[in-house]
């Protein structure tokens, strides 16, 4: 399919973006691979994402356009069915079956990508098969969520299809219009909750409906894809428990797999027939085009001089952009981190912290004292040594085990015969990210429990995109790891207080800090 000088494009729609996926080729081999997100709400393609694309392509005259469908209602008919449906579209799916998808969906689809074309158009059913075909799949079912919905495939042993379903997930807006949700932290934590329960449940009523109608088949595996981790592994443990059957929780890269779709081979799958492209080998053309640059000899050099001094323009703005000094955010991390290990190292082993809140020049933390005189011995002095002013306040005297107890301290003192870390790389400022971006690139950083909530952006020569965060660990050594794992980022992401620590119920520390991506305006 892909010629010598092709492009390929994979544009794909999740709920409120877009992203595209470029692959230059040259004789079927990628020389060249970027990609780009796209904030959209629109039924079709805003002007200047058309305008971009539309732009390689007339840069690139061979160029093919891919995509899922926006609204999937596929089901799998089996090949000897003579009755099809009339308000379908049919379209080969494998050897046993074809695919069907209402005419009303295809030309929704098809209408979204109108100013600019689309050649291919898949199902995320088209994804499984593709899976099934690259793994051995026995006795298995199969499930791929995307876009709030979950795509069910079992298969027998000899890895034919045996069943197949779509179900709805649930969204995180239909949470959001519940009376249970107060606010985004705890709207994300219930929506978790509900989406394992969901997921849980579907599979539960998907292998019941099975057995009713099948019993020669018995599954022993459950694989499920996904390109957006919803799930932790504890769930998936608890779910493999409760199935009593294995489950493999594994991400998908739908690029590739669209890629891979799009290839000779699986191209009849695809609902729609690629556009025609033009040719580029016009002789006619060539001859007078030479005959003009032959004839014009000196506006070409003219041309040829402003092109160059256009470049040297470029490679100005460029300079200029790798030039902007960004925040050091090994230096300002390594000193977060510093300042919070002296403040653990001055706790002595009789006092149990609960609570811990250090926000630059204040320290704030609630503890038990499993000694009245613990504060006066072994506490004061230590903090001593990192602020200049300490106050305590007692509570709960009464208790026989142990004495409730405030300590606040502020004036901070800088630590002593300390040498703090310096960031020695070039950062990458090649391109301007979007908030979207950068909100994506933090939620991989960070662990997968983690909710990440834009705050604010400031605008100067440095953009400064603010974030807060929350965590739950066990240790604050998950903590500290994160931030070495942040500091090998060659991107500038800082660390900064307030930072708050809270021993929950469940003997976990709930960790809430701020985060900053700084990038040339």
């Amino acid at each position: 399919m892909f010629s010598k000088e092709s492009l390929y494009i994979n544009a794909i729609k999740y709920d409120t973006q877009l992203k595209l996926d470029y692959k230059k080729l040259d004789d079927e081999q990628i020389i060249e691979a970027n990609n780009s997100v796209f904030l959209v709400k629109d039924e079709i393609l805003s002007h200047e994402i058309a305008h971009k694309i539309n732009a390689s392509q007339k840069q690139t005259p061979i160029t093919y356009i891919s995509t899922l469908l926006i609204s999937d209602t596929t089901k799998l008919i089996p090949k000897n069915n003579t009755k099809k449906p009339n308000d379908c579209e049919i379209a080969h799916f494998n050897s046993d079956y074809d695919i069907a998808v209402l005419k009303t969906t295809l030309f929704e689809t098809q209408h979204y990508f109108e100013k600019t074309g689309i050649d291919y158009i898949y199902s995320a059913f088209h994804i499984l098969n593709l899976h099934i075909e690259q793994k051995v799949c026995k006795n298995q079912l199969l499930i791929f969520l995307f876009n709030n919905k979950a795509f069910i495939l079992i298969l027998d042993e000899n890895s034919k299809i045996v069943y197949s379903k779509t179900v709805e997930l649930p969204t995180f807006e239909s949470v959001k219009k519940t009376h249970f949700y107060d606010d985004d932290v705890v709207g994300q934590k219930l929506f978790d909750e509900i989406y394992y329960l969901e997921l849980s449940e579907i599979i539960h009523n998907n292998l019941n409906e099975f057995y009713e109608k099948e019993s020669q088949t018995f599954i022993d595996k459950i694989t499920i894809l996904y390109t957006l981790k919803q799930l932790s592994q504890e769930q998936i443990d608890n779910l493999s428990n409760e199935l009593l059957l294995a489950i493999d929780y594994q991400p998908i890269n739908i690029d590739e797999e669209i890629f891979e779709l799009s290839k000779d081979k699986h191209q009849k799958q695809s609902f729609i027939r690629p556009r025609k492209k033009e040719k580029k080998n016009n002789y006619f053309t060539i001859f007078i085009i030479l005959f003009f640059l032959i004839s014009f000899y000196g506006v070409y050099l003219l041309f040829d001089e402003v092109k160059d001094s256009k470049e040297t323009q470029v490679k100005v703005e460029k300079n200029v952009r790798s030039q902007v000094k960004l925040p050091d955010h090994v230096n300002k991390n390594d000193k977060i981190t510093k300042r919070i290990e002296a403040i653990f190292d001055s706790i002595p082993y009789d006092v149990v912290l609960n609570e811990m809140v250090v926000d630059g020049d204040a320290l704030l933390l609630k503890a038990k004292f499993l000694k009245d005189d613990t504060f006066i011995k072994s506490l004061q002095p230590e903090l001593g040594s990192l602020y200049e002013t300490i106050e305590v306040q007692l509570e709960s005297k009464d208790k026989k085990y142990f004495v409730d107890g405030i300590v606040m301290a502020k004036d901070l003192l800088d630590l002593e015969d300390i040498k703090y870390k310096t960031y020695t790389n070039k950062y990458i400022v090649d391109e301007f990210f979007p908030i979207s971006r950068v909100t994506e690139q933090l939620k991989i950083l960070m662990p997968e429990n983690a909710i990440v909530k834009f705050q604010s952006s400031q605008n100067n020569k440095i953009t400064k995109f603010n974030y807060l965060v929350n965590i739950e660990v066990f240790s604050p050594k998950e903590f500290f790891a994160l931030i070495d794992l942040i500091n090998n980022e060659l991107y500038s992401i800082s660390i900064s207080y307030p930072i708050s620590m809270i021993k929950n119920k469940d003997g976990k520390i709930e960790i809430e800090f701020n985060v900053q991506f700084s990038q040339p305006q």
